[in-house]
């Protein structure tokens, strides 16, 4: 019998509604999710794991998300 991983996604949004109501969909989906507030923690988290998708806000107050994503 072979167990596979859920699919990790990391969300960016500044936004603390938006983060949550994402990661409850994605999970009730069975996808591990991992929350960033900000670029600062997007890249902290990104140093260290890879997730397989990143759903990324495009206007924040310290980093826009095209910025981020280059």
């Amino acid at each position: 019998m072979t167990t596979t991983q859920p699919c990790e996604i990391l969300i960016v949004d500044d936004e603390a509604g938006i983060r949550e109501l994402l990661s409850e969909i994605l999970i009730d989906e069975g996808y591990r999710v991992v929350l960033a507030e900000n670029a600062r923690e997007a890249r902290a988290y990104r140093q260290k794991q890879e997730p397989a998708l990143v759903l990324l806000d495009i206007w924040m107050p310290d980093t826009d998300g095209v910025t981020l994503l280059r």
